[in-house]
């Protein structure tokens, strides 16, 4: 495994930084190397507003998921002559494949009258009829059928076809792209495709899916996994069986790495074929900013992609692709344990934003730096810049010295 990258601490607010009392006024806090002025760019008057404010949120919609290629669905959602409705950096989305044309998306919006066309999912009819007035369409998107058409003598029927939305299917997953110059899929995708190279090439099939609705800002569960001060305390049962001071992690562009081993190698499973002995004995948590989460064992590639639905709210859907006989329960079981633990921690500090003390103190040096750099993007995304692929960082060997209490308290 690559030896991870260490960074110094971003600027940190203190108590006296955020509110002297309550309904005494804040001065604005900073954290994870936001300054105030930053705050101020994005329209932001104090931290908390990055994980409470409606604006704020529209504005990541607008330049952080809007340019990105997104993770809608896996293959097995959307067979043959099915459609999908889903969104798209929170823009509604139909997606659907033809038989004969494969993969298609369009902007879920009958432009007639502008009501969504399709919602859920099922299967696709010879054409796309919109519910308001009957208005048709082809799975090719143009125009099929106006009824009574001599009440709209004018119609443009070209002009009247629906508005196409970028799809791509990578290795049993389904992207879209809301912007009209999505970038390159292939692209984006070339660090995730050489690491996970031999569970992407292995015969793998979605075993299990998991829609949950999560009350904390998307941002909380994306620090929160590129965290690893927290795996000594919060997964103290849960991921007891792993080496935390073996802990490694590296930022790849906007790529995050990580592996840590189990304590005892010869407790890992058989596995999936095809895998190093790394894959079967450790476990893997990677991030392709900004939001899609992806964890690696000997047993399963897993997805979840933290979708925002306002401030306050996050979408996550937990995919877990395997060997078609595996036992997909006791997978789902074995994610949960700690991806459970994970939620209602997100949801506690979202909680917390209610507080006029509400603020980040000084942060970990080595264990907390993965989340100083994806604020690092996040402001660069933001404010329309380009940011340093890598922390001001010295390398060393995993993520800096660890210290377990006396006891430990992963035991």
């Amino acid at each position: 495994m690559t030896a991870g990258t260490a960074g110094t601490a971003g600027t940190a607010g203190s108590a006296a930084d955020v509110a002297v009392a309550p309904g005494a006024g804040t001065a604005p806090a900073t954290g994870f190397g936001w300054s105030p002025d930053e705050l101020a760019a994005v329209g932001v008057g104090h931290w908390r507003e990055l994980y409470t404010s409606a604006d704020f949120a529209a504005l990541e919609q607008a330049r952080v998921f809007a340019p990105r290629w997104s993770l809608v669905a896996s293959v097995e959602e959307i067979p043959p002559g099915h459609y999908l409705a889903t969104t798209v950096a929170g823009v509604p989305v139909a997606i659907w494949r033809d038989p004969e044309s494969g993969l298609r998306a369009f902007h879920n919006v009958c432009p007639h009258r502008g009501i969504l066309l399709l919602q859920g999912c099922g299967p696709i009819g010879r054409f796309v009829t919109c519910p308001y007035h009957q208005w048709s369409f082809e799975r090719d998107g143009s125009l099929a059928r106006i009824p009574q058409p001599e009440q709209f003598p004018d119609a443009d029927r070209a002009a009247l076809a629906l508005h196409p939305v970028a799809v791509a299917e990578w290795h049993g997953l389904v992207f879209a792209c809301a912007s009209g110059d999505p970038p390159d899929l292939a692209g984006q995708m070339a660090l995730l495709e050489d690491r996970l190279a031999r569970f992407l090439h292995a015969p793998l099939v979605e075993v299990a899916r998991v829609d949950y609705t999560v009350e904390c800002n998307w941002k909380l569960l994306v620090e929160n996994h590129v965290d690893v001060y927290h795996l000594w305390y919060l997964h103290q049962r849960s991921l007891a069986a792993y080496r935390h001071t073996s802990f490694q992690w590296r930022w790849e562009g906007p790529t995050w790495w990580s592996y840590e081993p189990l304590s005892d190698p010869t407790s890992a499973p058989a596995g999936l074929g095809g895998l190093s002995d790394d894959d079967r004995s450790g476990i893997g948590a990677h991030l392709l900013f900004p939001n899609l989460m992806l964890v690696t064992t000997g047993d399963y590639l897993a997805t979840y992609d933290a979708r925002p639905d306002g401030p306050t709210r996050t979408g996550l859907t937990l995919r877990v692709r395997s060997a078609p006989d595996a036992d997909a329960d006791a997978l789902v079981a074995s994610i949960r344990s700690f991806l459970a633990e994970d939620v209602t921690a997100c949801e506690a500090v979202q909680a917390a934003t209610a507080s006029p003390w509400y603020s980040v103190g000084p942060t970990a040096r080595h264990h907390e730096e993965p989340v100083r750099m994806f604020h690092r993007l996040l402001r660069s995304d933001l404010l329309g810049h380009r940011a340093d692929p890598q922390p001001d960082a010295v390398p060393v060997a995993g993520p800096g010295p660890a210290t377990e209490p006396a006891g430990g308290w992963n035991r």
